[in-house]
């Protein structure tokens, strides 16, 4: 981690934009900026301008990646370092004063990227460990006194740094080596999980489903539940403190559902956990076993390119659970693309209701929890969508 420079507003570079701006989305692709009379180097945080002069606010600039200009700020900023901290500080405040997330949770996202001012940083509190996953050198460059507040903020725990892959290409980053998995151990509404924070999918732990495991509870009393793609179990762990009469959950990793067995039977819980491909366990289900089906699948859709055929393959895993769901039955919908519109998700699911011959209705639409805020005039923020459906 480098610190990044403490340079007064008046004497960071400027950027002028070829373009007129009437928003306030942070980006801005490299054909819509100027290049600077002197090349700046990648990451370097600048004022920005339109092409009328208007001071635009600051970002970091970086003329390798095509996403050439992220917004950071909407005026001038002094010391770019104290800027981040100060933001920091206020996201913080957010979780832990006004959600109160630690009165029932000790994993939560501390910053969530744009919508909190980050230009391409994730931040997730999991126990006693932080989890910074980074896909945009000029954020890379400002990590060390972060960490440095962290740590002073939470004395003992333990931080760990990864790096998106596609985007350190991208943003021509050099690689990180990937870190070992920190142990650590998170609560949630009364249930327990062991995490290797920084290991396996994502930071280590899905904290952005977590309203939606508590709705699971609620939904799954008497239900014969079948959780699909369960990673470490989280709604099968929920559907089982539920009262749910029988949970299976399955996972194509093996380590995925070892942890779920050690979380099960940590909580004391009656789960059974498997290893399987969700499609063929849905086409070798018999018709009406299950009256919940959870369907979390990983992120399909990475790039605008691999659109269509990660659709069809939701619509398909959407249409096997339609067609094996018990009349009258639920099915939790999940898509964690971010490049999947809320639009695009409903008319999959309309599209494979059609195709299994059910009538569907949406019960509930919702998304990440709130402390993945979505900002308004970054909808990319928003990336997880989640249905819970009746199916008749």
């Amino acid at each position: 981690m480098t610190r990044g420079a403490r340079n007064p507003a008046d004497r960071l570079p400027e950027l002028r934009l070829k373009v007129r701006v009437h928003g306030r989305h942070p980006w801005f692709y490299r054909k819509m900026v100027q290049k600077p009379g002197t090349p700046l180097p990648a990451g370097t945080p600048a004022l920005v301008r339109d092409r009328d002069g208007r001071l635009v606010g600051t970002g970091f600039y970086n003329p390798r990646a095509e996403l050439a200009l992220r917004l950071f700020a909407g005026e001038a900023v002094a010391d770019v370092p104290a800027h981040f901290v100060a933001a920091l500080r206020a996201a913080v405040a957010l979780r832990e004063e006004t959600l109160q997330l630690p009165k029932v949770t000790d994993a939560y996202r501390l910053v969530h990227a744009e919508a909190d001012g980050f230009p391409g940083l994730v931040l997730d509190k999991l126990g006693t460990a932080f989890v910074a996953q980074v896909a945009s050198l000029g954020m890379l460059q400002q990590l060390e006194p972060l960490g440095e507040w962290l740590l002073r903020r939470y004395p003992g725990s333990r931080l760990v740094l990864l790096q998106d892959k596609d985007w350190a290409e991208r943003e021509g980053m050099d690689r990180l080596p990937r870190p070992a998995g920190v142990a650590t151990t998170v609560r949630e509404h009364g249930l327990v999980y062991a995490v290797e924070a920084g290991a396996g999918h994502k930071t280590g732990f899905f904290a952005d489903q977590r309203d939606n495991r508590r709705l699971v509870r609620q939904l799954a009393r008497g239900r014969a539940v079948l959780d699909l793609c369960c990673n470490s179990g989280g709604f099968a762990l929920n559907a089982a403190a539920g009262g749910a009469a029988k949970v299976v959950a399955a996972d194509l990793d093996e380590s995925m559902v070892a942890a779920t067995r050690a979380n099960a039977g940590q909580n004391r819980l009656p789960v059974q956990a498997v290893h399987g491909d969700a499609f063929d366990l849905l086409r070798q289900a018999e018709i009406g076993a299950h009256d919940l089906v959870i369907l979390d699948p990983p992120k399909w859709v990475h790039h605008q390119d691999e659109l269509e055929a990660g659709l069809q393959r939701y619509a398909d895993l959407n249409r096997l659970a339609f067609e094996k769901v018990a009349r009258a039955g639920l099915v939790v919908s999940c898509s964690c693309s971010g490049s999947v519109s809320e639009e695009r998700f409903l008319r999959m699911l309309r599209d494979a209701a059609a195709a299994a011959g059910r009538d569907v209705r949406v019960l509930h639409l919702r998304g990440a929890g709130a402390d993945h805020p979505v900002a308004l005039e970054c909808p990319e923020t928003r990336y997880l969508k989640v249905a819970a459906l009746q199916v008749r």
